[in-house]
């Protein structure tokens, strides 16, 4: 009898070893865990400020192609309009001459 009562005692020692090994495994598990997701969400963050910059950078350089169009577009509209004054100036002045004139 005293056989099977150490038997049974080293069998629930045997036991409680598992359940604490059991238990040290899982919380080194959850532990390997929380640390691979801190470093999902490191990683994501990092992708998403990466991303942000780089859609930053795009429409900074979209801006600026479409400013220089509209420069190009607006000097061609002012060459134009200095042109079309240019060629009603002497008109203007000799109207201009002829008011004085006829005032004197």
């Amino acid at each position: 009898m005293e056989n099977v009562w150490d038997a049974l005692k080293k069998i629930e020692a045997d036991a409680e070893q598992i359940r604490i090994d059991a238990q040290t495994e899982a919380k080194a598990i959850i532990t390997l865990g929380k640390q691979d997701a801190d470093k999902l969400v490191a990683n994501g963050q990092t992708y998403a400020n990466e991303e942000a910059q780089q859609l930053y950078s795009d429409a900074v350089e979209e801006a600026n192609r479409s400013r220089d169009e509209h420069l190009k577009t607006n000097e061609g509209a002012v060459e134009k309009l200095k042109i079309a004054a240019q060629k009603h100036m002497d008109s203007a002045v000799l109207e201009a001459v002829k008011a004085v004139l006829e005032e004197m």
